[in-house]
């Protein structure tokens, strides 16, 4: 089955579009949820056709910011707008004219999709009760309207284009899944947790005959001094001087650093 028909993007704008049109503010509410709904089928559309050897546990749990995130994380060019034409003239260098277009992707960018998603979804709550009490008035219709507006363009994409070559790894601190693409790393190339709660840093090592990818761990690893669970700490927050906590007991730590100062001998 196609994704396009399994997620119809276009359906949910279009019941958006309507619901906007009502004088009723109740029908405003429920066209940010149909707005959700067309950012989510945009998102799953992707999710469903790019990376289907990624574990479901990656796929079904996040959101589709964080979703998109992941996707640019791992093939920058497979993770926004991009517009595919073919050229059947045979030549050494590409022709100026005689281009047919095979469709176009459009997916909104990360931060276009936090701060709406995010925004969509304050209009699905009760009004606050000090809010309520001031009897503030909810201006959903003229809020969420541009970003209706703005999805129109992104609903007209007609293709998907696949991330091949995918592998997982797992986090050592948090314990989070994530993807890879093996054509992108090299060895020696370092990058963060996917988790932004994490910051854990890995390095990638690539054994030359078997071309097997790894990733080393910044990582410290000490007992909590209260319940003896072992506490992985990323380098970045000793680095940082950061506080951490242990997972087991939630008590909190805060590392020390001491520092000095020496002449250099001048060579010369």
């Amino acid at each position: 089955m196609s994704v396009f028909s399994l997620y119809k993007k276009e359906t949910h704008l279009q019941r958006a579009v309507l619901l906007l049109d009502s004088e009723n503010t109740t029908d405003h509410v429920y066209a940010c949820l149909e707005l959700r709904f067309c950012i989510e089928a945009i998102v799953y559309q992707k999710l469903l056709h790019g990376i289907k050897n990624i574990p479901s546990s990656i796929v079904e749990t996040w959101q589709p910011q964080k979703a998109i995130k992941m996707l640019s994380e791992i093939d920058e060019l497979t993770s926004g707008d991009c517009k595919i034409e073919f050229n059947l003239t045979k030549t050494d260098t590409p022709p100026k004219d005689g281009w047919l277009s095979l469709g176009e992707q459009k997916i909104p960018p990360v931060k276009w999709l936090a701060k709406n998603y995010n925004k969509l979804g304050n209009f699905l709550h009760l009004v606050e009760p000090k809010k309520a009490q001031n009897k503030e008035v909810r201006e959903i219709k003229e809020t969420i309207s541009p970003i209706a507006e703005q999805l129109k363009e992104y609903v007209k994409g007609n293709l998907v284009l696949t991330i091949n070559n995918i592998e997982i790894n797992q986090c050592p601190v948090c314990h989070q899944d994530f993807a890879f693409a093996t054509n992108n790393i090299k060895h020696g190339h370092t990058r963060k947790c996917s988790n932004f709660k994490c910051g854990a840093l890995f390095t990638a090592n690539i054994n030359s005959p078997s071309k097997k990818i790894t990733f080393t761990f910044k990582t410290y690893d000490i007992a909590c001094q209260k319940c003896d669970q072992t506490i992985v700490i990323p380098e970045e927050k000793i680095r940082n001087l950061d506080k951490f906590s242990c997972s087991k007991c939630h008590s909190q730590y805060i590392p020390r650093g001491e520092y000095g100062f020496a002449l250099l001998q001048n060579e010369s």
